[in-house]
């Protein structure tokens, strides 16, 4: 049975490295900014399934999206929407504007 123990496992996926967590801070800022915070929290949430299915759409993509953001920058975001510890990253600190996770609105 040594065989089947391995046959259907996934591999683990990668830690957030330096480089990412600068590129989803400076993301969350800016929708935080913008007070956009709840909402693409939600579409984020939301959408958590679907995350490889559009980091495959936008490797599909890539030879227009290299043309436009860099073959390096389109890269990334691949690897940050396939990586679901990015993803919570993000949401965490997305979220972590106010004490209860929500922007509220001025």
């Amino acid at each position: 049975m040594g065989i089947w123990s391995n046959a259907f496992k996934l591999p683990e996926h990668a830690e957030v490295n330096d480089q990412e967590r600068a590129l989803l801070l400076a993301l969350a800022q800016k929708v935080r900014g913008r007070n956009m915070a709840l909402a693409v929290s939600l579409a984020m949430e939301s959408s958590r399934p679907l995350h490889n299915l559009g980091a495959q759409a936008l490797v599909f993509l890539m030879p227009l999206l290299s043309q436009v953001f860099g073959i390096e920058e389109a890269e990334k975001a691949v690897k940050l929407l396939e990586n679901p510890k990015a993803v919570d990253f993000f949401l965490k600190e997305l979220n972590a504007a106010s004490p209860n996770g929500a922007n509220h609105v001025k």
